[in-house]
Parts: structure tokens; sequence; C-alpha cells
């Protein structure tokens, strides 16, 4: 029977993919080959992350960051309070809410996937600050806005730790 990790971990990715962080940074004493390559501070979505199959290529030289971050979803699995179904759920849930934010910003223009999730919305929500969502759009950004605090309170509750 697969242990936790491997049935979340890998079905989920928030972590690794943008949504949750912004970006790694090391801890004293990390060497991790991500920041030889990519800097002191990785933006996310991680250039490590396989988002086809939720796997890092650098599990075994991964962050100390990364090595430690456990969401509520695998602390709750892991302390025998939820099952792994019920934390599946919630994944579901959040995999959807993140699918239906990112089909709404690319429909007003915001497809940098290389961005991290939050960096996009907050580029979206100043170009509507400046003036330059259309007047046909302002009832998708509502939406749009909507679905991120949808996103944020579930985030909030169900996976920050």
């Amino acid at each position: 029977m697969p242990g936790p990790v491997d049935a979340l971990c890998l079905r989920c990715g928030l972590c690794c993919n943008g949504v949750l962080f912004a970006d790694v940074r090391p801890e004293p004493g990390d060497h991790s080959i991500l920041f030889s390559t990519h800097g002191r501070r990785v933006a996310q979505p991680c250039p490590a992350f396989k988002s086809a199959d939720c796997t890092c290529t650098i599990y075994a030289g991964r962050p100390t960051r990364c090595r430690q971050f456990e969401c509520k979803q695998l602390l709750a699995v892991r302390a025998g309070d939820k099952s792994v179904e019920a934390a599946l759920f919630r994944i579901r849930e959040a995999r959807r809410l993140v699918k239906e934010i990112e089909r709404m910003l690319a429909a007003l223009g915001f497809e940098e996937k290389d961005l991290p999730l939050r960096k996009r919305f907050q580029r979206c929500q100043k170009s509507a600050e400046q003036g330059k969502i259309r007047r046909d759009d302002l009832g998708r950004l509502a939406e749009l806005q909507l679905a991120v605090h949808r996103l944020n309170a579930l985030l909030a509750e169900h996976f920050y730790a």
C-alpha cells in the first residue's frame, strides 16, 4: 500500500506549481542543486517540477524547505485524523479551482504559466486598476476575483500548515 506522500503528493503538486508558494529560498546550509543552477531565490512553478505526474526531477537533492514542508492534508493523513480519500477530495477541489482560475486568467490575457498563480492574478488586478481591462470583461474579472477568494480560503483552511 502506498504511503501518504505517494498517495497525496503525486496527485497534488500545489506546493511546487506556484499555487501555494511564490518562491523557494535556501535554508542555512542548504546546498540543493536548484540554487546553484537557478539562483538563491527560485520562483515557482519550480523548474524541477514535472506537472504531468507531480514529480520532482531533483527529489533526492531538493531544497531543505521542500523536504520539510508538509501541508495540512498530509499531516492529517499521517496523524490518522483524515482518510486518504478525504484528503484527495480536498486536493481535487483545490486543483479544480486552480484550473478555473487559470481558464479565466487566460480569457483575460494573462497566460504566463511560468509565473506563480498569485502573481498572474496580481498582474490582472493591476491592469484592471489601470483601466486596461475591456469593459466587456469586467464581469469575468469579478468572477475571477471571487474564484481567487474561494481558492485562498480553501488553501488557508486545508493546506497551509
